[in-house]
């Protein structure tokens, strides 16, 4: 209105200049009787044109953008297009350029909705499409609107409006009046029922918001001309109009141009349409143009080029500049949210409800209640939300409580199984371990060479009985826990005690290449530590050690008390060895001594007689050379 008023008035309707543009009246005078009736109906029409742009830009376009919009069109744009036709309506006022080649666009088809809708496509291709409109690689996503009852009432008060839009402007109450009424709901009338039945063909059942858009495009496409053709030709125009809406869509559609009501089909392609209906269907006396047939047809085709054309560009000019200053649209999460929160922070009972729903849901946070507007409906639904909210609170803490005894459950159980493993590695290899709980039946395995130690604490049934039972278990645990720990030192596999018998072997279950070295290091430093040990004053410890190479037979034997043992002649020679053997000496076989003697002091002891195997060689193993090297034991 205020733009208008200080711009627009006078530069549509002020004194024209080479029929371009008015050059006096900004600021009219509005104090005699037709002046500010004059004023304020053309002001309808201004509105008319700016706000058909809001709605093809709708959920996108920012408000200090629509603004500006706004004050362009009613300021520069539409005044300068009404002018080249309009100009002349206000009495004093010579014509413009386009009225005085005879172009005749009486209730503005092209001014008004054609201008409108130029606007509304120049600023749909500078904002982009809506998001989710035309998602990659999918066909275009309907968008649908958020209320069709205010829709539908919004069409119907419309064609109560166009009545006086097009009524009005005869510019007084005579005997035409009626005729340009009937026209307009006739035409109005055709659009529906032809968009109607296009869509209803096309798609299969009758769309909703189609007729709507049908009606509205047959009412623009009537408006130049209501005045000068027949009721059959105001059928035959609304129908072309409202018949134009689908494909008009569609065609903007394949260009992923977002029109969000259907702006530019209404106002652009109807408008368009409608002007150029006036060539062909109205009544040469009542255009009074001079002019024929066809030649009206060509001014009504080259004006309504003109002025869209004009329309468009200068809005592409202005929109694009201010665009690069400041963006027309809106950022994405600001479109999400939408543009009356955003834009306005306009929240409703409702807007409140969902926001903080979708809090919820992001946060995963249901520690707190939504806000309840009372005596209202969306209060009572926020109500019966937050009492699930409070069924579900109880159930989380009812799950939390679970989840707590179920951790300690588990803890319990791992520190059982742990316990379990590590009780299960002291009985049984690593690698058995594992075969064993993978319930691969029988474990029997056969080595080609192993070496295998037996060792023997002299004299041990003569301590037992001077001494104790207490005294003597606690005697062979500190002797056999310290024989324990050099196991694992020479990598060395023990299998079991039998009394105060140790047997331990190397080379199995992992085969490895120096396992007589280790067994014999092994052998040397028990001897050592074993003197160590003090019954009393008086009395040592001795150890007898027997040791022999050869092949042997290794697995895990019964269900109950299981242990991993070996067999074979090879531990049978060693246990003779030791049995046979000297108090305080290691008593090895002739193939023990075949791969010591390169390292070790291996002293011959003779033959000997061995059940089962009569004489037998056999070596005293006295000590390292002194210039054998460390052998890795890694």
């Amino acid at each position: 209105t205020i733009c208008f008023y200080l711009f627009g008035f006078g530069l549509m309707f002020g004194q024209s200049q080479w029929g371009m543009f008015g050059a006096d009246s900004f600021i009219p005078r509005l104090d005699d009787f037709w002046t500010p009736t004059f004023f304020v109906f053309q002001l309808a029409f201004c509105g008319t044109a700016a706000t058909i742009v809001s709605g093809a830009v709708a959920e996108r376009l920012s408000f200090r953008a629509y603004l500006f919009s706004s004050a362009m069109i009613s300021a520069l744009i539409y005044p300068l297009i009404g002018h080249w036709s309009w100009s002349g309506l206000w009495g004093h006022t010579s014509e413009g350029w386009l009225a005085h080649l005879g172009f005749v666009d009486f209730a503005g088809s092209t001014i008004v909705h054609g201008t409108g809708g130029a606007v509304a496509l120049a600023a749909v291709l500078i904002v982009g499409a809506r998001t989710g409109r035309f998602p990659l690689g999918m066909p275009p996503q309907k968008i649908n609107g958020s209320n069709l009852p205010l829709a539908m009432l919004g069409g119907i008060i419309l064609w109560f409006g166009w009545i006086g839009f097009n009524g009005g402007s005869a510019l007084e109450l005579n005997h035409t009046v009626p005729h340009i009424i009937s026209n307009t709901l006739l035409a109005a009338g055709a659009g529906l029922v032809t968009s109607l039945l296009v869509s209803w063909i096309l798609l299969g059942y009758p769309e909703a918001t189609m007729p709507l858009n049908g009606s509205l495009a047959g009412l623009v496409a009537i408006t130049a001309s209501c005045f000068a053709v027949s009721e059959i030709a105001a059928l035959i125009i609304g129908a072309v109009g409202g018949g134009l809406v689908i494909p008009a869509e569609k065609l903007l559609e394949k260009f992923k141009i977002d029109d969000a009501v259907g702006a530019v089909p209404v106002h652009l392609f109807a408008g368009v349409w409608g002007t150029i209906a006036v060539g062909i269907f109205g009544d040469p006396v009542l255009l009074n143009t001079g002019l024929g047939r066809w030649e009206q047809i060509g001014v009504q085709v080259a004006g309504t080029l003109i002025s869209t054309g004009s329309a468009f560009t200068l809005a592409f000019l202005l929109l694009s500049a201010l665009n690069r200053i400041r963006p027309l649209r809106v950022r994405m999460e600001e479109e999400r949210l939408g543009l009356n929160i955003t834009e306005h922070r306009a929240t409703t009972e409702i807007i409140d409800l969902l926001i903080a729903m979708e809090h919820q849901q992001k946060t995963g946070d249901v520690s707190e209640d939504v806000p309840v507007e009372p005596f209202t409906e969306v209060g009572q639904i926020a109500e019966r939300y937050n009492r699930v909210l409070a069924r579900v609170r109880e159930t989380l803490q009812e799950n939390e409580e679970a989840r707590n005894i179920l951790a300690d459950a588990f803890q319990r159980v791992h520190a059982e199984q742990a316990r379990a493993e590590s009780l299960l590695l002291n009985i049984l290899p690593p690698a058995v371990a594992d075969q064993l709980k993978e319930n691969r039946g029988t474990i029997a395995h056969s080595f080609s060479e192993v070496t295998v130690m037996f060792a023997d604490i002299v004299g041990f049934t003569r301590f037992a009985d001077r001494y104790r039972a207490e005294s003597v278990v606690s005697m062979l645990n500190r002797v056999f826990s310290i024989f324990d720990e050099l196991v694992d030192e020479y990598n060395l596999e023990k299998i079991k005690t039998i009394g105060d018998a140790y047997l331990v072997v190397g080379g199995l279950p992992g085969p490895t290449p120096d396992h007589a070295i280790n067994v014999a290091r092994f052998a040397l430093e028990i001897m050592e530590r074993i003197q160590r040990f003090r019954i009393n004053r008086s009395e040592r410890l001795e150890l007898r050690v027997g040791i022999n190479t050869g092949p042997a037979v290794a697995g895990v034997i019964g269900t109950k008390k299981f242990i991993y043992d070996i067999w074979g002649d090879s531990v049978n020679l060693a246990s003779r060895l030791e049995s046979h053997g000297l108090p305080g000496e290691i008593q090895i076989s002739a193939s023990t001594a075949q791969q010591l003697s390169s390292r070790f002091i291996v002293e011959p002891r003779g033959p000997i007689e061995i059940k089962g195997k009569g004489l037998i060689e056999t070596f005293l193993l006295k000590g390292l050379r002194p210039t054998a090297s460390e052998p890795d034991f890694a």
